[in-house]
């Protein structure tokens, strides 16, 4: 297997089975209002995803694509409320096979997407 770490798709060259994402998902507003221990001590670029918090989703849907294989998945890190609104971006983009995975905490955690020709 080839693991590529990457900003975003910075350092991507090539197709893969598999890319997996931990992006910024934090609505801008909502950040200073984060417990101490997230808020204090996280680099707010790890944490902001604009205004609505779904900014990241979105360039993974439209770019994620080049980068992936047919039949290839994409998986996630979602806040607890976005999955409806991470679905329907991948959907609009023409990903197929979408699921939300809980933590577990029971809140939706992951969603996953797949690539078809």
């Amino acid at each position: 297997p080839v693991f590529v770490q990457s900003d975003l798709f910075a350092a991507v060259d090539g197709v893969y089975d598999v890319i997996a994402s931990n992006p910024p998902y934090i609505p801008s507003q909502v950040i200073e209002g984060l417990e101490p221990e997230v808020r204090d001590h996280e680099p707010r670029m790890a944490l902001d995803g604009d205004e609505d918090g779904l900014k990241f989703y979105r360039i993974l849907a439209e770019e994620g694509k080049k980068y992936l294989k047919n039949g290839g998945e994409i998986y996630m890190e979602i806040g607890w409320d976005q999955a409806k609104d991470v679905t329907e971006i991948f959907e609009a983009m023409g990903f197929s096979g979408l699921r939300t995975v809980r933590d577990m905490a029971g809140n939706d955690r992951v969603v996953c997407a797949r690539k078809e020709k």
